[in-house]
């Protein structure tokens, strides 16, 4: 298991030399902040992350009784920079059985995830619940960003990232985080 706080000092400057090389990056449901190329997972300075990620996506496999035969496999994986401002629009990755997101850095207020339960027709009538809620029940979810938390959920589950309303200047408050999506395929 990375130690979260050395862990996360070297992706930021792993990630940091990579903005420099290439500010614009490219858009996917990021708005206003940067999304890097999608092969960290390729990148060798990210070498020990990756194979600490995969080992938490097996076990998220083993959990969900997936096929033994079959492996996870990360298809593809990125770096995110939120701004001031910057967020991340509804949207859902197409392809991927599990996608997550890691966080780097996370200042106060930068922006929190949120799932949504894609039934429309579950949102028409939400029952009262007393003290024990039942989770088949919830229609979102928020977490709050926090450096050395990961999140996994099925692809297709929607989300979004909320604005990044960070009041520390310049980069001490933007969000940096990494996302990713995994397959599997035959051993």
């Amino acid at each position: 298991h990375p130690e979260p706080t050395k862990t996360n000092d070297q992706i930021k400057k792993n990630v940091d030399h990579w903005y420099k090389r290439d500010q614009e990056g490219i858009i996917r449901s990021n708005s206003l902040g940067w999304h890097s190329a999608v092969d960290m997972h390729h990148r060798n300075e990210y070498n020990h992350f990756t194979k600490w990620l995969l080992e938490k996506v097996e076990e998220v496999y083993r959990d969900n009784s997936m096929h033994k035969n079959y492996s996870a496999f990360c298809d593809n994986m990125w770096a995110n920079m939120n701004m001031r401002y910057s967020h991340n629009r509804n949207h859902v990755h197409p392809g991927s059985l599990w996608s997550g997101v890691y966080y780097i850095r996370c200042p106060k207020d930068s922006g929190r995830i949120w799932f949504t339960d894609p039934r429309g027709e579950a949102h028409c009538m939400i029952p009262r619940h007393g003290k024990h809620k039942d989770r088949s029940q919830w229609r979102e979810v928020y977490y709050e960003p926090t450096p050395g938390r990961l999140i996994l959920f099925p692809g297709w589950l929607t989300h979004e990232v909320a604005q990044n309303m960070s009041n520390l200047k310049g980069e001490k408050g933007w969000r940096v985080s990494v996302s990713f999506n995994f397959k599997q395929r035959w051993k």
